[in-house]
């Protein structure tokens, strides 16, 4: 027989914590000071009627899976392969007592049902510069000391050669834009 790895008492200590207590009446709190333990170990063995450890083995063991709930299972998951194993265990547990999650899981998984349907990968495609492509940029601004508000950094930049072109305005309505873009594109070197 083999103890358990974290087992307190030996075979031959559990038969004599027993046998004190049902002979000569020993209490609990007595024999655990005796042999070094907890009075709650002690009550353990004291209430058992062997020394011998229990089982280790699962109480429920695992459910035979049939061909037939087997060929459910699968039907099921190719008619609908978004439902998870959950819903699918849901599904099929009237017809099927043994219907649970972890074992649709096996199921799906052995049959590489499992995987996500794939989407055809995008070409990534950069965005096309083009030679005369300005980006314009609005930055909000505290005012400046004295002034309430707020003020406007309006910013333009020619992506082909990087070059930039700013200015600081106390709106940004459209009108204000398009000044400051027909400025922008006298100073830009848009025909070089």
């Amino acid at each position: 027989m083999q103890l358990h790895a974290n087992a307190k008492l030996t075979l031959l200590q559990r038969k004599e914590v027993q046998r004190l207590h049902k002979e000569k009446k020993v209490s609990v709190r007595k024999l655990a000071e005796q042999f070094h333990v907890t009075p709650r170990t002690i009550q353990d063995w004291v209430s058992r009627e062997v020394a011998l450890d229990k089982s280790s083995a699962p109480k429920n063991h695992y459910t035979v899976v049939t061909d037939e709930y087997r060929a459910a299972v699968i039907a099921y998951r190719r008619e609908n392969p978004k439902h998870g194993p959950i819903r699918i265990a849901a599904a099929l547990c009237s017809e099927y007592p043994q219907a649970n999650r972890s074992n649709v899981s096996r199921i799906i998984q052995s049959e590489g049902l499992t995987a996500k349907p794939t989407k055809p990968k995008r070409e990534r495609r950069s965005i096309p510069v083009g030679r005369h492509r300005i980006q314009m940029d609005i930055m909000t601004l505290p005012a400046v000391k004295g002034n309430k508000g707020r003020e406007y950094k309006i910013t333009l930049i020619h992506l082909a050669t990087r070059v930039k072109y700013s200015e600081i305005r106390s709106d940004h309505k459209s009108e204000t834009l398009v000044e400051v873009f027909t400025n922008a594109l006298i100073e830009l070197p848009l025909f070089s």
